[in-house]
């Protein structure tokens, strides 16, 4: 497990916990896949990294030179392992955009006058509150306004802005740097968060509140719970989305690994592999079958029993009879309270009944909310020892079917 967390970690935990463990334990030795976003990104904060150092130093750097130091960033040796994702853009469409997004940026806030550069590029580091979990961030910038206000910057090159400062990918990544930014330094008591989102020349400010930093640390303690979790019982699932596209480690990733075999991209000099897979794609397609065939039937039982339920309030009968058989319907009325699932607001109403009734005989042991306390530490270290002796590793499967559309079926 890493020695310390960052949001980078924690983000990938959250967006595929398989790709955690090959990034952060594993350290598998695979090509490294440079994409022309992740470039970009790179270029355009050393840019200005240089641009805030020089200011630091009351010295403006020329735009010329920031922009002729900018573009050497793309000369370099690793430009030929770019990868471009969409088809229809080029490395020179990617250096254009970055060269426009510094100067906008330069002529809006020259000279650079406005505040106090406190650093640039900081690396931060603290310890989780009543933890021993440690947590580490790189700040863009930290600045100190002539009103008095301490601004902790971060820059985009992405194009997608965020809802406001509660949106989840403003919220987590600037509350951590807060933590971090006051904890290194907590003579700073007025903090504003903002991101610079530089393609599309826009601010985004916000003010967190002590109640959003408590949160925060809770969810930042629970996470990192859960990566220790997962190591315990070595369970990382993989989760597959966009990302997929840009991971380091997709020909070994065990949701793609099966398809590439197949087409001989993996595992091609290995004949025994390629039988195996091609025997798993047998099962899959045989399973696939039956998932339908399942799936179809089951609409239909129920369609069919809703029928007959009908027939027999309206035929005042339970019984019917058919040719291979007969079919019993039994219309039954009960009273019962309600669940928490159909009616949450009853639940509630007698739970707090029973509670005030001290009704000990309805109060039983719910294993899902004592399972959640364990694995999220909230139990006392005496709690925990006794309870440990109770917990048990069971492997579990969740077996599910995607089926391609008929389109995809037949070719069109």
């Amino acid at each position: 497990m890493p020695s310390s967390y960052s949001h980078n970690s924690l983000k990938t935990f959250e967006q595929c916990p398989r790709k955690f463990k090959f990034q952060y334990i594993e350290h598998p030795e695979v090509p490294t896949r440079v994409s022309a976003d992740t470039y970009l990104g790179n270029a355009v904060h050393q840019a200005l990294h240089r641009l805030y150092e020089r200011v630091g130093d009351g010295k403006l750097w020329p735009l010329d030179e920031m922009i002729a130091f900018y573009n050497a960033e793309w000369e370099k040796p690793e430009r030929r392992e770019i990868q471009v994702p969409k088809e229809y853009l080029t490395v020179d469409d990617y250096i254009q955009s970055g060269r426009t997004m510094l100067e906008t940026y330069y002529r809006r806030y020259q000279p650079f006058q406005d505040g106090t550069l406190l650093g640039v590029e900081h690396d931060l580091h603290m310890t989780i509150p009543n933890t021993a979990f440690r947590v580490k961030g790189r700040v863009d910038r930290i600045w100190k306004r002539r009103d008095g206000i301490i601004e902790i910057c971060d820059y985009k090159t992405g194009s997608t802005l965020p809802r406001g400062g509660k949106d989840p990918r403003f919220w987590f990544q600037m509350g951590l740097y807060q933590l971090l930014v006051r904890e290194n330094f907590p003579h700073f008591k007025d903090i504003e968060l903002v991101q610079y989102y530089l393609k599309l020349d826009e601010a985004i400010p916000y003010r967190m509140s002590e109640d959003e930093l408590d949160l925060l640390v809770e969810q930042t303690k629970n996470i990192i719970f859960e990566t220790q979790q997962a190591e315990r019982i070595d369970s990382f699932t993989t989760k597959e989305g966009y990302w997929c596209d840009y991971c380091d480690f997709f020909k070994l990733c065990p949701a793609k690994r099966h398809k590439l075999i197949l087409e001989t991209e993996a595992g091609a000099n290995d004949g025994q592999e390629k039988t195996t897979a091609e025997s798993a794609s047998l099962l899959a397609e045989r399973y696939l079958k039956i998932d339908r065939q399942k799936k179809d039937i089951e609409a239909e039982h129920e369609a069919l029993k809703q029928d007959l339920m009908q027939a027999a309030r309206e035929l005042v009968m339970d019984r019917f009879e058919a040719t291979s058989g007969s079919v019993s319907v039994k219309l039954t009325r009960e009273e019962k309270f309600p669940t928490k699932t159909n009616d949450p607001k009853g639940y509630n109403s007698i739970a707090d009944l029973v509670r005030q009734f001290q009704l000990d005989t309805c109060l039983t042991l719910d294993v899902r909310a004592l399972t959640e306390l364990y694995l999220k530490d909230r139990l006392s270290s005496d709690q925990r020892e006794k309870f440990s002796p109770f917990v048990q590793v069971v492997e579990g499967a969740r077996v599910s079917a995607k089926h391609k559309k008929p389109s995809e079926e037949n070719g069109d």
